[in-house]
């Protein structure tokens, strides 16, 4: 989760409405109320009473009996837990900027879960999104969420407050020098292209620009990623802020220096693919062992999304979670020598660095380029 806890865009004003209730069950019924999702696990939600009002049970009304799909920040109502247990709606008045405008340059998996995933947040109607690709092969996709396409990148930027940059990193310079000229103090800049750094990105854009590096997992497309981002000279607390509320239904977000980008490309860019060698690895030992094939797949995924999930929930070291599976000569302890003596960690840790230095090097090749300009 993001640290801001700013409740709109250029919003100062920090305040604790209410808290959601300690039981787990109960609390994932407010989440999902509130954000229809049960991903977010604050126990407290920060709002700025400026952007509040009391008011009815409309909107439950309507969630309840089927004339709302579901309730959510921009249009619906948010539960506060008073002490005594009594519930009460607040009715948001303003979420965010209606003048908010998203671009995408650039129409691939990653563009297409954080878009999918930020009309998920229901903050942003699919009017208020454009998409722009050199040929129709990937516009199909967003066209089914409503979103209005087209060839044109300056029609994207000219349309749009923030515009991600989401095309390979081999082209960023090109569409950055196309854009530049269309590009105001209004914009924010968002690329996800690895190994293209900030100081590439403001060297390239026009002085003074507002820069976010962002780098995303392909699990965006099912609102289960894990995205870093950094902010560059000119990006301001709240240009985060407003990012991070927009990102969160893509599932996890976090902000750190840049130097952390390259390790979680690293780490959860390129890990994706070295979990999906581990499922792999697991359902064809099941299948040596016996079990169908298409079984052994649904099992190992279910179980690297449980064992994810509880890492996640149970906030306990690995380490921990592993030693309470084993017993004694039991099973897991034979499993886990295996394991062992294949060299099953040292083999994790090392794709870790060398993806990570790929990424650097990477960063490295697009400084070249840039000085070569």
């Amino acid at each position: 989760m993001c640290k801001w806890r700013k409740c709109v865009f250029g919003c100062e004003r920090f305040m604790s409405l209410f808290s959601l209730p300690k039981d787990k069950n109960v609390r994932q019924k407010w989440l999902e109320f509130i954000f229809g999702s049960t991903r977010a696990s604050d126990q407290q939600l920060y709002v700025c009473d400026g952007h509040f009002s009391e008011d009815c049970l409309a909107n439950l009304g309507q969630y309840q009996s089927g004339l709302a799909v579901r309730l959510n920040l921009k249009t619906g109502a948010i539960p506060s837990i008073k002490p005594e247990g009594e519930i009460r709606i607040i009715k948001i008045e303003s979420v965010m900027d209606s003048e908010l405008q998203i671009g995408f340059i650039g129409a691939g998996n990653m563009a297409f879960g954080i878009a999918k995933g930020i009309l998920s947040g229901g903050n942003v109607l699919p009017t208020n999104v454009k998409v722009s690709a050199p040929s129709f092969r990937n516009l199909g996709r967003f066209q089914e969420l409503s979103i209005s396409t087209t060839h044109s990148n300056a029609e994207v930027v000219c349309s749009s407050n923030i515009i991600f940059v989401a095309v390979k990193p081999h082209l960023v310079p090109i569409v950055l020098r196309e854009i530049s000229l269309h590009i105001t103090d209004r914009h924010t800049i968002v690329s996800v292209a690895a190994g293209v750094t900030l100081a590439t990105l403001e060297e390239l854009l026009p002085a003074g620009s507002c820069v976010i590096r962002l780098m995303p997992n392909l699990p965006c497309v099912v609102l289960q990623g894990a995205l870093l981002f950094t902010r560059g000279t000119h990006a301001k607390d709240e240009h985060g802020a407003l990012l991070c509320s927009l990102l969160q239904p893509c599932g996890l977000v976090e902000e750190g220096p840049e130097a952390w980008i390259d390790i979680h490309t690293g780490l959860s860019g390129s890990g994706v693919a070295f979990v999906y060698v581990f499922a792999e690895a697991l359902a064809e030992g099941a299948v040596k062992m016996g079990m169908p094939g298409a079984l052994a797949q649904r099992i190992a995924a279910q179980t690297v999304l449980g064992a994810g999930q509880l890492l996640l929930e149970s906030k306990k070291h690995p380490a921990q979670l592993r030693s309470e599976v084993c017993t004694p000569g039991g099973t897991t302890i034979y499993g886990l020598h295996a394991l062992e003596q294949g060299g099953v960690r040292a083999a994790a840790m090392t794709a870790v660095e060398s993806a990570t230095e790929r990424a650097r090097e990477l960063g490295r090749k697009s400084a070249d380029q840039r000085s070569n300009i």
